[in-house]
């Protein structure tokens, strides 16, 4: 027998010129490069793609058919033409949205989105036992059960939605920005009239066709014997509501009353009684005690509430300009959905 040493072949050494070589920090700084070339000119080629409209997507009449399901169970009948429209309009805009999100990478950045689709996994394999988790999202995103669940859906285009509409520092309103919105619309910030006053009641249903009748006669008797209110009030009828009321303004007496009757409250004069103003229960006799006339809250007061709205219309304002540049890059086309047929 031939020894073992002697079939095997001699270890050659190691170049060790390779080895620096291999460790050189220009080497490293070589490949880097090649890298961030690759990965630029690969971004290039995506904002291209984008930019000359090329992004091609395609919603089926399954999409459409879920949104107008939703629309029937919320409103108890299905859409006309003009609403199945607007439909198809908001199918097409999430559809923009959730690729978006996709390509900014919030699929793979939201704890949410990735547990909503480890679960998926876990049911689809029909495991009881948490593996690694990082193995089932990694299956997952492979299957792409991102795709039409409707949950990761809403979450990553409500995501987008925020993203696109945040305004940045200098996006926000200004002092002078608040100041002459203020200027512009501060007659519509003015508080609402209020007036004070006690009321005798003549309820429709003890009085029947008697009401109003019985209503007028005893306001020429108020007025003829100038009766005050307390004894006033026992000349009418029980009324549930109360029979004094302080500093109300048109809105809540039509709240209370229903809505013509603030607008005539407020039309009675100071001092006297009114004539019957009907209400849903009766007839009512006003004695207006008192009046205050609304003002405009200064700017100061105004200010936090006009931010709100102005950052409001701001938000919007962005977002509609992303969407506006979005749609104008991406190809959208709905496929097997016959519009005003349904």
């Amino acid at each position: 027998m031939r020894p073992l040493h002697s079939t095997m072949r001699p270890i050659r050494p190691i170049n060790t010129d390779l080895l620096t070589w291999l460790r050189s920090p220009v080497l490293h700084f070589l490949v880097l490069g090649f890298l961030i070339f690759v990965l630029n000119e690969a971004r290039e080629v995506r904002l291209a793609a984008e930019e000359s409209g090329s992004i091609r997507v395609e919603i089926d009449a399954t999409r459409i058919e879920t949104l107008e399901r939703d629309f029937a169970t919320q409103m108890g009948r299905a859409p006309n033409a003009q609403e199945e429209e607007a439909l198809l309009a908001t199918g097409i805009e999430e559809e923009i949205l959730f690729r978006e999100a996709l390509a900014r990478g919030l699929l793979e950045r939201d704890g949410g989105v990735q547990t909503r689709l480890i679960q998926k996994m876990l049911f689809l394999e029909g495991q009881t036992e948490l593996e690694n988790m990082g193995d089932l999202l990694d299956r997952a995103m492979k299957l792409k059960l991102y795709q039409d669940d409707i949950v990761v859906r809403r979450i990553l285009v409500q995501k987008i939605r925020f993203m696109a509409s945040a305004l940045d520092d200098e996006e926000r309103p200004s002092a002078e920005d608040i100041a002459e919105r203020y200027a512009r619309d501060r007659d519509t910030y003015r508080e609402p009239d209020r007036i004070s006053f006690g009321l005798v009641f003549l309820s429709a249903d003890v009085r029947r066709d008697a009401t109003r009748g019985d209503a007028l006669a005893l306001r020429d008797r108020l007025e003829s014997e100038s009766i005050l209110i307390e004894e006033a009030i026992s000349l009418g009828d029980p009324f549930p509501l109360g029979y004094r009321f302080s500093r109300l303004s048109e809105r809540d007496l039509a709240r209370r009353f229903g809505s013509r009757f603030g607008t005539l409250a407020l039309e009675c004069e100071t001092g006297e009684w009114s004539e019957p103003i009907e209400s849903a229960y009766g007839q009512h006799l006003l004695y207006i005690e008192s009046r205050e006339s609304g003002v405009i809250p200064s700017l100061d007061a105004m200010s936090d509430r006009i931010r709100r709205e102005l950052e409001h219309e701001f938000q919007k304002a962005k977002f509609s300009t992303m969407l506006r540049n979005l749609k104008k890059r991406y190809e959208v086309v709905v496929t097997g959905y016959d519009q005003g047929t349904r």
